[in-house]
């Protein structure tokens, strides 16, 4: 991101946008650790990924999210708290409004 002018600009804390999309914060942090070239362990299906989601480990779980863009990172950090800007937000659930995840983001 470029010059944060305060006039023009809305920051976010990460409460603000679990708010305002009415996730909660497991869910928001879940979304910040999609990483850009994840690929589901769960790409099998019927008797396969019924015993596999018995094995699950705590990155599989994380990666469960596969197929969402990675979470924007932070504008900036005020006070030690991450700040996004909501353009950013706005064109991360712009992109991502028609896939599908495990969990965390439904359309």
């Amino acid at each position: 991101m470029g010059e944060i002018d305060i006039s023009q600009t809305m920051l976010l804390s990460a409460d603000d946008i679990c708010n305002r999309l009415s996730v909660s914060r497991s869910t928001f942090e879940r979304w910040r650790r999609i990483k850009p070239d994840a690929q589901s362990p769960f790409s099998l299906g019927g008797f396969q990924n019924r015993v596999l989601s018995d094995l699950r480990t705590p990155t599989d779980v994380e990666n469960e999210a596969v197929g969402l863009t990675p979470f924007p990172e932070p504008a900036m950090n005020v006070g030690g708290s991450p700040r996004w800007d909501v353009k950013d937000v706005n064109a991360w659930l712009e992109e991502n409004k028609d896939k599908r995840s495990r969990r965390g983001f439904r359309t």
